[in-house]
């Protein structure tokens, strides 16, 4: 008879626990990468929610002023280039903080408008981005002091204006004339920063021409074109904007008689008391003129993106007009 061959049976060693013993869960490993994305994921948020094109706008207008002194004659005072950058990243502290406090302030009306920000959108919390904006408000008052007594003035003047322009026990925001003073002296106070950092007096024909001219621009058309996309929020937040007060279409109208009137003045302006401003003020006029074709052929019936166009105009043409001067002034 055949023998029978006993094949012992494999042992497999056991993949849980033994004896009802848990295994103690590793701890996650964090690593000098992962710290750095929790810290610049929220700061990136914020430059979003806090309109990237509205700060470069900002920096070229510092920018101009300082290039608009320069040219006025040889004397620059007393300051060194180191101390126009900080006045440079002062500005840039305020104009972040005013506009970062606004976007926590306005997040109900954003909501109502359908706004992808970052703060209505729910990317970025309230919390942090008011902890964000207070901590920029500081530091732009740190750079002031370090740029100068003149420059710290502004910038105080500055983070004020922008408090009271969207704080809800001021709530300037909530009337078109309101907005329009606030954004004309913005406009002003940032042309002058730029030339008191090098110790100059802002006082030169094509500066003020320019300042007074831009300025205009920012409250006769950016002021009123940026409300024709959050027309149903700003009702429903009983905030009182010629587009909801006067009606989208007679809003229209106003938008373009002002860049017309801003772009043909500063052009008549440049012709009169600053001729190396001409190609400048051609720029803003051109851009007027595009502007008002644009603004005049909106319908009720745009979406918000068609809707927001006059406002994409009013900012590609400030841009364009302040590369030209800073240009120009590089030749």
């Amino acid at each position: 008879m055949p023998t029978a061959t006993i094949r012992p049976l494999p042992v497999t060693a056991p993949s849980g626990p033994q004896h009802g013993i848990p295994r103690t869960p590793r701890t996650p490993r964090i690593t000098r990468n992962s710290r750095i994305a929790r810290i610049s994921r929220p700061l990136r948020l914020c430059i979003e929610e806090s309109r990237p094109a509205v700060l470069v706008a900002f920096q070229l207008r510092y920018f101009a002023g300082i290039a608009l002194a320069i040219a006025s004659g040889p004397d620059l005072g007393t300051r060194s280039a180191l101390q126009a950058v900080f006045g440079s990243v002062a500005w840039f502290g305020a104009i972040f903080y005013t506009y970062l406090y606004n976007g926590c302030m306005d997040y109900r009306e954003d909501q109502v408008n359908g706004s992808a920000r970052p703060i209505a959108s729910g990317r970025l919390s309230r919390r942090t981005a008011l902890t964000v904006a207070r901590c920029s408000a500081a530091a732009a008052l740190l750079f002031a002091a370090a740029a100068g007594p003149g420059p710290l003035v502004l910038c105080t003047a500055m983070l004020l204006l922008g408090h009271a322009y969207s704080s809800p026990r001021t709530a300037w925001k909530n009337r078109t004339p309101a907005v329009m003073g606030v954004v004309f002296v913005s406009g002003l106070l940032t042309y002058a920063a730029g030339p008191l950092t090098l110790g100059v007096q802002p006082q030169s024909p094509a500066l003020l021409l320019t300042a007074l001219a831009m300025s205009l621009w920012m409250a006769l058309v950016g002021a009123v074109a940026k409300d024709f996309s959050d027309i149903a929020g700003d009702a429903a937040a009983g905030r009182r904007t010629w587009a909801v007060a006067l009606g989208e279409r007679r809003t229209r109208v106003l938008v373009a008689l002002g860049a017309c009137t801003v772009g043909g003045g500063f052009v008549a302006g440049a012709l009169r008391w600053a001729p190396e401003q001409l190609p400048t003020a051609c720029v803003v006029l051109v851009g007027g003129l595009a502007l008002s074709a644009v603004t005049l052929a909106g319908r009720a019936t745009d979406s918000r993106h068609e809707r927001r166009r006059p406002y994409r105009y009013f900012m590609v043409t400030q841009h364009c007009a302040h590369l030209a001067l800073l240009a120009q002034a590089l030749v």
